[in-house]
């Protein structure tokens, strides 16, 4: 247990010391302050707040992120989940070269991620990133541009002491998509995304930490492959002043595979009212193929406003989606309890955002 402990504390350790270099990351490129180093902030109602900086040259462009999570809770399989907020660290590098007339761009991401206390209604836990790898290729030539991107990452659900781990899981990702730069306001996006992912666990009332925990024992494992083609579009107006942009597309899943089973007991003094025997059944199939989402973003933000040697540029981006399908539509995603209000509905997703450029 002491080793757990420890392992626990190391990892919070280490994400706040990545949260530092990255920190530090941004008083450095304030200090080297080239043309094409900015800032920006990123706030969204009621669900947080991302800060980043990007500095680019020549030969190496670097982007630091850092995400923090408000305190929320969500609605999902007649089951009401609530975390008690989180946080996220990326750092990614990109290393463009040129061979003629074509610019290849190699990149890698990296990522950490912490939770804090949470409730998933039938268990207590909360999630955590020990990590997030990725790797990406670019290929630009004038107006066209394929890019290509492999991600990897484990994710954990811990109790709330930290100590234990509940699930572990882990997630295959890659991504391809074709760009076509129409004009300088009007861009086309095609692409195909594939995520496997594969997730074990088990529960116990020691692992719990509460004694009314009614089972035994609860193991469960599964795995999910999920294959999907997306397309977007994007047009910006300016005026004098103002810059508008709007984004439609949509997103549908070709094809699915998934799985799992759940193997638990009662504990004795639970088994008088749910039984006595060891059960082991399947999980219901999901059925995604066919479903997806249609979505739009409004964005309006001011054209850059110079300040003494710099620039500064603010807006709001407001995103609209309609999911579709037998996935959406199966009551997952349906509290019948509470409706959203309109004010609610205007609110959801809206994102102020500031951009800071240095010169």
């Amino acid at each position: 247990m002491s080793a757990l402990v420890l392992m626990g504390k190391t990892q919070r350790r280490s994400l706040k010391n990545i949260i530092r270099k990255i920190i530090l990351s941004f008083a450095f490129f304030a200090k080297t302050a080239l043309a094409s180093s900015e800032a920006g902030a990123y706030f969204v109602y009621e669900y947080g707040k991302m800060y980043e900086a990007e500095h680019q040259s020549q030969s190496m462009d670097l982007s630091a992120k850092i995400l923090f999570q408000n305190p929320m809770s969500f609605y999902w399989n007649a089951a009401n989940m609530e975390s008690n907020g989180g946080k996220i660290a990326l750092f990614s590098a990109s290393f463009p070269f040129s061979i003629n007339s074509y610019v290849l761009e190699p990149a890698v991401l990296f990522g950490k991620g912490a939770w804090e206390k949470g409730d998933f209604s039938y268990f207590y836990g909360k999630p955590n990133l020990p990590f997030v790898l990725g790797f990406g290729m670019s290929f630009y030539r004038g107006p066209n541009s394929i890019t290509a991107n492999y991600m990897l990452c484990n994710g954990k659900i811990v109790n709330n002491r930290g100590d234990e781990e509940l699930f572990n899981s882990d997630l295959y990702i890659y991504n391809a998509f074709y760009k076509f730069n129409a004009s300088k306001n009007f861009n086309l996006y095609a692409g195909f995304a594939s995520l496997n992912a594969e997730a074990a666990g088990a529960l116990t009332a020691e692992n719990q930490g509460y004694f009314l925990f009614p089972y035994l024992f609860y193991e469960t494992s599964g795995h999910l492959n999920a294959k999907t083609v997306y397309g977007m579009t994007n047009l910006n107006v300016e005026s004098a002043s103002v810059e508008y942009g709007i984004y439609f597309g949509a997103l549908v899943a070709v094809s699915d595979s998934n799985s799992g089973n759940l193997h638990y007991k009662y504990r004795k003094k639970f088994a008088d009212y749910y039984g006595e025997k060891e059960i082991l059944r399947d999980f219901y199939h999901l059925h995604i193929k066919g479903s997806g989402i249609a979505f739009s973003i409004l964005s309006i933000q001011t054209k850059k406003i110079r300040l003494g040697e710099n620039y500064i540029q603010y807006g709001v981006k407001k995103p609209l989606a309609i999911p579709f399908g037998n996935f959406f539509s199966s009551g997952n995603f349906n509290n019948t309890e509470e409706k959203m209000s309109a004010k609610d509905a205007f609110l959801f997703g809206l994102t102020a955002n500031v951009y800071y450029y240095f010169h």
